[in-house]
């Protein structure tokens, strides 16, 4: 990992996260969560005039929202739990690393990214807010693009274990299995 300094401040950069998943996919990460601030601000504060940027919804479709966003966030607090010391905020491989296959990865391959996306669509259908479905649709992008990587570096390092691990989970749902009768 990289020191690097501005003014008075520093921060660490691993580098090697830099060229697995790009500049613009680190930068994309500070401006999203600007981004998302910048709409719970206009949803909280609500200026003159933004009555636009709200649909009418059912109470009982709002409360449907508040639901999934409650379980969203239970996911994704077991998804850490299964985690534990393996997480990190970058694409990164920590000493003594292993596949987890246990808990909410029993099923799903990125459940962290499932887990947000839950919560995001609970939170849109909560607040009645429309822009956050722009939020929505840029962490689908971006979910996709990361999940590649992190499947290519996986498969590197785990090989057939994590092809077989594929083949028996879904990437952001659960497969659906056949059975054969």
């Amino acid at each position: 990992m990289k020191q690097r300094s501005v003014g008075q401040s520093s921060w660490s950069v691993d580098e090697d996260a830099v060229k697995r998943e790009g500049r613009w996919s680190l930068l994309l990460r500070p401006i999203s969560f600007l981004f998302m601030l910048a709409l719970f601000a206009l949803y909280f504060i609500e200026p003159l005039g933004s009555e636009w940027l709200h649909v009418s919804l059912p109470w009982k479709l709002r409360l449907l929202g508040g639901f999934l966003s409650l379980g969203g966030t239970l996911m994704l607090v077991l998804t850490h739990r299964a985690l534990s010391i393996h997480w990190s905020t970058t694409l990164q491989f920590k000493e003594g690393h292993s596949l987890i296959t246990t808990g909410p990865y029993g099923l799903i391959r990125h459940p962290m990214y499932t887990s947000l996306y839950i919560i995001f669509i609970g939170l849109a259908i909560v607040s009645s807010f429309w822009p956050l479905w722009i939020l929505i649709l840029l962490m689908t992008i971006f979910f996709f693009r990361i999940a590649s990587i992190e499947e290519d570096m996986m498969i590197d390092k785990f090989g057939d274990e994590y092809v077989s691990y594929i083949k028996r989970s879904g990437r952001f749902l659960p497969r659906l299995r056949r059975r054969n009768y």
